[in-house]
This record gives C-alpha cells, sequence and structure tokens, in this order.
C-alpha cells in the first residue's frame, strides 16, 4: 500500500521500460524482482486501480513485443501478460453465468423418499419361488510459465459490480439448493432402521432371502464382530430396542429362501427379460432400457435404440457416429506432443494483443447452444421429459451420406455437440481459421469445465485452424505434459481406418483474459487450452474430445453385447441400483460362476468395484470396460476368478453427468 501511495509504481514501471539497458544475468534479476512487485500490487484494489492506466499497459505491452526470443526470458514474458490481463478491464465470458441445462430440485429438497428400483417387480419376485438366475442382465514445467501469476481473492472494482452482484445472487441460490440436496440426501447410519437397510438385500438374490443372508455373515464374522451385529448393537443401544438377527422381513418380501443360481428350467421372475439361455448359463435383464431388444440386432443398431431411451437434459439430435460404431482407438502406441515455444509465446501475445486491441478482431457467433435449446425447449416442452414410448424421437447418424454430398465452401466451419457426452457451448470465429470456444459448467453450477466432445464440418484438407478452448479452470493441465486432444475422422472410418487417433499441433495451455463472474473470484482469470489442427479431408465429418469417449449408452450396449455370448457356467445379473435425477437407470452387474454342490456361492467371496464418479475422467470406464470384459471372458483365468468370487460392480455412478456432458 506505500508503494502505492508514495506513487513508486510509475517508478518502478520507468526502471522496468529500461530493462534492455542491464547486461546478463542482473538484466533479468531486475526484471523478475519488478514482476513480482507489480504481481503483489496486483493483489490488492489500489494497485490494480494505480496500474490500469493506458501508459503503464503499453509500457508492459512494449516488453512483450521487444522482449528476445531465448528461453530464459519466457516466464518473464508469462508474468508480464498475466500482470496486463489483471490490470486491463475485466471482461466476462460472453454467455450466461449459469448453465442452459439445470434440474429444478425444489420437489427433491421437499422431501427425500428413498425410490428402489423396480419396487414392483421386485416385490413381486421376492413372493415368487423362484430358482431361475435374476440376471438383470444380466518435475519441471515448460518454458513458458503458463501458470502465470497467483489467484488474488479480492473484491473486484469495476463499475459493473452490481450487476455481477445481481447474477451471483442467482448463483448463490442455486449452490445452496446443491448444497441442501446433498444435506438432505445425507442420512446419518445411525438414523437408518433395519427395515430400511433390509431393502439392500435385493441386490444380493444369489445368496438366498434377506434371513439367509444374515445367517451367512454371522456364520462369517470373526473375533470382532461383523458391521450387522455392530449396526444391530448400536440401534439397540440408541432406541432401546432388542437386538434380533432373526427380525421377520417386511409383508412385501416375505421370508422366502431363494435358490437364484439353480436350475433355468424354473420359469422367468417378473419384471425380468431373458437376453440368453444354455444348458448352463442364463442371462436376463431387469433394465427397462433392454427391454425388447434382439439378441441378433447389430451393434449401432442396438446402439442407436438405447441411445434415443437415454433422458438427457437438453435434447439430443443425433448419435455420434464413433459412439455408434463402437469408440476404439488404433490400439497402438502414438507420439506425446512437443511444445513448441516459439508457438505458444506466439499464441500467449496474441492473447493479450486482443484483450488490448478486441476491435480489431472478428467476433461472429457461428454455434450458440443456450440459443438452439431455448428454441428446442420451446418447440418441445416435454422432450427432457421422454418414455420409452413409441413417440419418442428415435436418433440416428447419417454422417455417411453426408460426406457423398458435394458441399459448396463455406469460410467458416459447422459445429454440433447435442449428443451423449458431448460438450460444447458457444463458439465464435476470431480470424479466418481460427475459433474460440466455451465449455457448458456442470449441472446447477458455475464451475468445472474441463471435458469437451463436439463435432465439426466444412473443413478445407491442409489448411491449419486454431481452436481456443477459453474457459479452462484448473491451473495446471495434461496438455502441458505431451498430451493432445483426440480425433475420430467419419471419411477415414468409411476408407477403412476407424478409430480415435491423437491429434494437434502448437498445443499449449495459458492464462487469458476473462474473468470469473464469480464476486469471491472475480480477478481470477480464466485459462486457455489452444491447439491447431490440420484435416485429412475435404467436407469431412471430425469428432474432437479431450479423451476417447465412453458414454453411458456404451456401456449399457456392451453389457448387452457381453449378456449375449456368456461362456458355459457363468452367472451374469444386471439391475438397477437406484435411478438418477432424470429417471436413468444406474446398473449394478453381479460376476460369477454357477452355484454347484462343489463350489457353493456362499463360500465364495464379495468383490465390490465401481468407476466413473467424476465423469470427465473417461479412462476410468474404460478401464472397467476391459475389466468386465476379462471377467466375462472365455478363458482360464476368468473361469478361475468367476469360481472363487462374487463380484459386485457399479460400472458408472455419475451417469448423468456422463449423458449431459460434464
Amino acid at each position: 500500500m506505500q508503494i502505492v501511495k508514495t506513487g513508486l509504481c510509475s517508478v518502478l514501471l520507468r526502471v522496468f521500460d529500461r530493462w534492455d539497458r542491464y547486461e546478463g544475468r542482473m538484466r533479468l534479476k531486475i526484471c523478475a524482482h519488478i514482476l513480482q512487485t507489480l504481481q503483489h500490487l496486483c493483489n490488492i484494489k489500489a494497485g490494480r486501480r494505480s496500474l490500469c492506466t493506458k501508459k503503464h499497459v503499453q509500457t508492459l505491452h512494449r516488453f512483450c513485443s521487444q522482449c528476445p526470443d531465448e528461453p530464459e526470458f519466457d516466464g518473464l514474458l508469462a508474468r508480464v501478460c498475466s500482470v496486463i490481463t489483471l490490470c486491463l478491464r475485466h471482461q466476462a465470458l460472453p454467455v450466461p453465468v449459469t448453465s442452459p441445462a439445470t434440474f429444478n430440485l425444489n420437489p427433491i429438497l421437499k422431501g427425500t423418499n428413498t425410490s428402489w428400483p423396480c419396487h414392483d417387480d421386485e416385490e413381486e419376485a421376492a413372493n415368487s419361488d423362484s430358482k431361475t438366475i435374476n440376471s438383470d442382465l444380466d518435475e519441471d514445467g515448460p518454458d513458458i510459465d503458463i501458470e502465470g501469476i497467483d489467484e488474488f481473492p479480492d473484491v473486484e472494482y469495476d463499475e459493473n459490480d452490481e450487476k455481477v452482484k445481481g447474477e451471483n445472487e442467482d448463483t448463490k441460490n442455486q449452490m445452496k439448493s446443491a448444497d441442501s440436496l446433498q444435506s438432505a440426501l445425507w442420512i446419518n447410519s445411525n438414523e437408518r432402521d433395519l427395515e430400511d437397510l433390509k431393502k439392500y438385500f435385493i441386490f444380493f438374490k444369489e445368496f438366498g432371502s434377506y434371513n439367509r443372508q444374515v445367517r451367512l455373515v454371522k456364520s462369517r464374522s470373526n473375533s470382532r464382530g461383523s458391521i450387522l451385529e455392530d449396526f444391530l448393537v448400536t440401534q439397540a443401544a440408541n432406541k432401546n430396542v432388542p437386538s434380533s438377527i432373526n427380525l421377520s422381513f417386511t409383508t412385501n418380501l416375505g421370508s422366502v429362501e431363494y435358490d437364484m443360481m439353480g436350475s433355468s428350467q424354473t420359469p422367468m421372475l417378473p419384471g425380468y427379460h431373458r437376453i440368453h439361455e444354455s444348458p448352463s448359463t442364463t442371462s436376463c435383464s431387469s433394465l427397462k432400457i433392454h427391454k425388447d431388444i434382439s439378441r441378433y440386432t447389430s451393434f449401432p443398431s442396438v446402439y442407436c435404440t438405447i441411445a434415443s431411451r437415454v433422458k438427457s437434459i437438453i435434447p439430443f439430435v443425433k448419435v455420434a457416429y464413433p459412439d455408434m460404431m463402437g469408440g476404439q482407438g488404433y490400439n497402438q502406441p502414438e507420439p506425446l506432443n512437443k511444445m513448441e515455444r516459439t508457438a505458444c509465446r506466439n499464441k500467449l501475445l496474441s492473447c493479450v494483443d486482443r484483450a488490448i486491441n478486441p476491435e480489431a478482431y472478428m467476433n461472429e457467433v457461428v454455434y450458440d447452444l443456450d440459443a438452439l435449446s431455448t428454441l428446442t425447449t420451446t418447440n418441445n416442452d416435454s422432450t427432457s421429459q421422454k418414455s420409452f414410448s413409441s413417440d419418442c424421437l428415435f436418433l440416428t447418424n447419417a454422417d455417411e451420406q453426408e460426406i457423398t454430398k458435394v458441399n459448396s465452401f463455406s469460410s467458416r466451419l459447422s459445429f454440433e455437440s447435442r449428443f451423449e457426452s458431448g460438450n460444447l457451448r458457444k463458439v465464435m470465429q476470431t480470424g479466418p481459421r481460427e475459433y474460440e470456444l466455451i465449455l457448458m459448467p456442470d449441472v446447477n453450477s458455475t464451475k468445472r469445465h474441463q471435458w469437451f466432445y463436439f463435432e465439426v464440418r466444412n473443413m478445407q484438407q491442409g489448411r491449419p485452424y486454431i481452436f481456443n478452448i477459453v474457459n479452462c479452470e484448473k491451473s495446471d493441465s495434461q496438455f502441458n505434459f505431451g498430451m493432445k486432444p483426440v480425433m475420430y475422422s467419419v471419411k477415414e472410418a468409411v476408407l477403412g481406418r476407424p478409430g480415435w487417433i491423437r491429434a494437434g499441433t502448437d498445443i499449449c495451455y495459458y492464462r487469458n483474459s476473462y474473468h470469473y463472474a464469480n464476486q469471491k473470484s472475480h480477478n481470477k482469470c480464466y485459462l486457455t487450452v489452444t491447439f491447431n489442427i490440420e484435416f485429412p479431408h475435404t467436407n469431412d465429418v471430425c469428432y474432437l474430445a479431450y479423451h476417447f469417449p465412453f458414454t453411458y449408452t456404451m456401456m449399457l450396449t456392451r453389457i448387452w453385447h457381453w449378456s449375449s455370448q456368456l461362456p458355459l457356467n457363468t452367472y451374469l445379473r444386471v439391475e438397477p441400483l437406484c435411478y438418477s435425477i432424470n429417471g436413468n437407470e444406474v446398473p449394478v452387474l453381479t460376476v460369477s460362476a454357477e452355484d454347484t454342490p462343489s463350489n457353493p456361492v456362499v463360500d465364495r467371496e464379495i468383490i465390490f468395484l465401481t468407476a466413473r464418479v467424476h465423469p470427465g475422467e473417461s479412462n476410468a470406464s474404460w478401464v472397467m470396460d476391459g475389466t468386465l470384459g476379462n471377467l466375462l471372458a472365455d478363458t482360464t483365468a476368468a473361469a478361475a476368478l468367476r469360481a472363487k468370487y462374487v463380484f459386485k460392480i457399479v460400472p458408472m455412478l455419475n451417469v448423468e453427468g456422463v449423458i449431459n456432458g460434464w
């Protein structure tokens, strides 16, 4: 503060402006210490005001244009650019603060009644004496300091405070609703009675009825006691009720002893549909989304059928071609990206120049999901509440037909992201072949921008197109350490070379001039990931993504595929663990071997696996896909695992995040 009051800011900048008069290491030390002081000044409102003058900004920008193209100056250049972006008038993203995709949480917050999956079917199933398999389907950083300066928690001083404050009130209300939802759904185990916990027995049908399961747990308990016994003791102490292992079950579920892994000749349970049956293997499904799908249907047809039954917030208009064809990569190593200093410097300087002289650049909107979603909602208010009835829009893909058409030359690319796991909110053309892209935040949130997945058309072969994704949040990225985005070309697939490949050059990650809209973080800047793409064909249809996508529909289609070709003596059951807020099924799989007198299921240990808590981490689903593929394979190792263990697998926990592309 004393530096500001005594006018030393101008003195520091005059010394900095004469940086070229110093020689050797002294030049770097003087510049580094001055920039460090300026960074600290940007941490306070008065400091930013003193620096935010045309003369001072010109001094800093002059250093950028005259900075030697040598590695030792890269860190200084990045710091200068960061100071400039903080000193300039704060620029908000050209999109509303809130996402166009939101859940109405009010009905949920008013009550938290538990909705158990297929409860009608389960009650009937529990009262039927069946022996069928209920397989419900069944180092050192880069040369350029891309992180820029520290994040300064300070209140913004610019004249738009009141407007921002109003927007923040709406944001706070949404965040409070989300917090309330989380609090409302969190139930302390001591507050849950035994009748509530009994409901979980339906996910362990292979071990028999509830009473049989309790006896099994009690017989296995070690000297320290079992979890169930500990709970019963605690409940009895808290509520002064007798602790009894053999409490009778509810009237609806009864106390029928089940042999769920017995003979396949017993009738099918209500609510289950058989997928595959052989003398020693039966696979069925209680997932409604798998209903009436023939075993002999092709993979693309099954994928489109299931995708049409998935419920999304913003209505989808198509199925992505890569996912419909299986979504595989080339299955061979690809080289890491090597960061080019010169390219990163040029892009960083271009970002600063655009912030200082925005009128010198194009700014034409070529894709706006907010406008498209509003138009779609107006035309069909009930789309997001679709069921599996025949009036649902059947989603498909016509990319192979599109690439055969002779398209006239277009001066701009065409974009689309309204498909499962797609994420692209807005695109602005800023140059002849340069585009700024803005990603969607998480539902009912203003944060979590990382995953992207979108379609591009109308390109020309051999010309570099620049993509700048401008609302990244993480201070560092794998793009700084060699990662490349992935690309899928429909023409390449038609020519017999299908698959995702790593693509992109001149990849770098740096802070830009767009500021957070949140009042508490309003002087934090977003970060840009930028890359150049040269498309392999003219008038192709290409898909670009953060990582190899793995959609909710892909998971369900793969489950259907496995269930139709199980090896002998395999037990597979797939059932809905619960339903998401939007009514999509969250499947849980049970994988083991058939129950036999020589190897009873009650003697097997249980292994519990889950994946995809974070929807943007699609690599988790690929790992789980490989795990399931190996467990259900016709190999000696897989058979040994199935014979020794009962696997309980939830392959995708956050299905809404995956479906809606967060």
